[in-house]
This record gives C-alpha cells, structure tokens and sequence, in this order.
C-alpha cells in the first residue's frame, strides 16, 4: 500500500498537471476563437474596403499553435485512439499493460516530435526567415510550439507514471469513453 506521503505528493503532482493541461486548453481555445476573429474582420473587410494583410500567415500560426496547445489535455484525459478488442477478453491486468505499452509509445513520439520540432526551432532561428507579408521572424512561433510539445512530454511522462501506480495498486487503468 503506498504511503500517505506518496499518495499526497501524488495527488499534488496530479493537480500541477492538471492545471497545467487546463491552462493550455485555455490559450489554445483563445487562438482558435482569434483566428475566427480575425478571419471574420478579413472577410468582412474584403467585402467592404479590403481584407486584412497577412490574415493567413496570423490564422495559420493561431491554428497550429491550438492544436499544440490540445494535446496535453487530450493527453491527460486519454483521449488518443485505441483499439483493443482482442485484449480485453484477456481482463484487466492485459488491459493495464497494454494501456502502459501504448502510453510509453505515445511519450516516446512526442519526445521524438518534440526533439525534431527543437532542431526546426533552431534552423528558424539561425537563418532569420520571416512570414512573406508582415515579415514576422518564424522562429518565435516555433519557440512557442516547442513549449507547448515540451509540456505535452511531460503530461506523457505523468500519465506513464498515473499507470504505473494503478499497476502497483492493482487497479483498472482509466481510459477515456472509446479509447479503451
């Protein structure tokens, strides 16, 4: 059984996590409702007058930026896919593996998108390239997606530890509705 010390530290970590995956669902909810904003304006200025320069170089980094900004809390709430239909004849334990399996393959895609996603971050940032029309430097979108990613492995590496724990304690590894 773990120890009440264990379990608060546990817990605490868990809040962190938690808040941490609700912030960024949060800022990426925001560059979504800004990039329809904005896109709206353009459109409603083209009609008008005309459209707002480099609308879509702003909405495509808005929207890229969103999609980063999901992934911890999707993460977090196991909302990936998986299939296993074969596996749960097998009961719990095999279920509780292979729950572990596929958070430890998904932790070591991220690290690995997050490790590629650094080197592109450095290339932006050695070569100076810009956005086409409002001549924005790339690398400071990159520098923000990078931190989203490195948040992502952590929320990854949090949720290795949650199965971890639920093996120990013998109890079913908890999936989101149609993930498991």
């Amino acid at each position: 059984m773990p120890t009440h010390e264990s379990y608060s530290a546990f817990s605490s970590l868990e809040k962190r996590i938690t808040q941490l995956a609700v912030v960024l669902v949060g800022f990426a909810g925001l560059c979504l409702v800004a990039a329809c904003a904005l896109t709206g304006l353009s459109i409603i200025g083209a009609l008008t007058i005309r459209p707002i320069p480099g609308e879509i170089e702003v909405v495509e980094l808005l929207c890229g930026l969103a999609v980063f900004g999901f992934l911890p809390f999707c993460q977090l709430k196991r909302g990936h896919v998986g299939v296993d239909l074969l596996i749960a004849a097998f009961g719990q334990k095999a279920m509780n593996v292979t729950q572990l399996i596929g958070d430890i393959i998904i932790a070591g895609l991220f690290a690995l998108i997050t490790w590629r996603h650094c080197i592109g971050f450095l290339d932006k940032l050695e070569n100076g390239e810009t956005t086409p029309l409002l001549l924005w430097p790339i690398w400071w979108g990159y520098l923000v997606a990078l931190i989203l990613l490195i948040a992502n492995v952590v929320v990854c590496l949090f949720i290795i530890l949650a199965d971890l724990r639920d093996i120990r304690n013998n109890k079913a590894i908890v999936a989101a509705m149609g993930a498991h």
